[in-house]
């Protein structure tokens, strides 16, 4: 990092302190240049489905844009170790991100856009999926960000549709 920013390792260290600071500073750097646009995408979207599926989407083509950064990420959150010799990183960590989604469903249903499902179970699913995104566009070079979108958006709609009644 220090060899990219053109200045010495000394300089890195007395700004950040450790190596550990360093790392934890690059994932809160990443989630961060992520939130703006994703929020702005949902804020200015209608309804409790138009509001997902813009969740959805933002995930999917931040993932597609920032693979090297969260491929990054995904190697800080496996292998960083507190001073205890635990993962820094835990499901603790991943759970205000499932949080956000089961709100989101659960505000849905409330509305009566969704239907009943289990909001943490799905929100556990999508943010899953989401965070494999990384491997999967590394994995599939070719894969087309835009349809895989929209897939997923239908899928995860079809989850939380209301039952049809008759």
């Amino acid at each position: 990092m220090a060899r990219r920013a053109e200045v010495s390792k000394s300089v890195v260290l007395y700004h950040f302190g450790s190596k550990q600071e360093l790392l934890e500073a690059a994932v809160e750097e990443v989630y961060a240049k992520a939130a703006p646009d994703l929020l702005a995408a949902m804020e200015s979207a209608q309804g409790h489905r138009e509001k997902l599926d813009a969740y959805l989407h933002g995930c999917v083509m931040f993932a597609w844009t920032n693979q090297q950064r969260l491929a990054g990420v995904g190697e800080i959150f496996r292998n960083l170790r507190d001073s205890d010799g635990r993962l820094r990183y835990s499901h603790a960590d991943s759970d205000a991100l499932i949080s956000v989604v089961e709100q989101m469903l659960l505000n849905g249903q409330h509305a009566g856009e969704f239907g009943h499902v289990h909001a943490r179970t799905v929100a556990v699913m999508i943010r899953s999926t989401i965070d494999a995104l990384p491997g999967v566009f590394a994995a599939e070079p070719g894969t087309d960000a835009l349809a895989f979108s929209t897939r997923l958006c239908e899928a995860v709609g079809r989850m939380v549709a209301k039952e049809m009644t008759s």
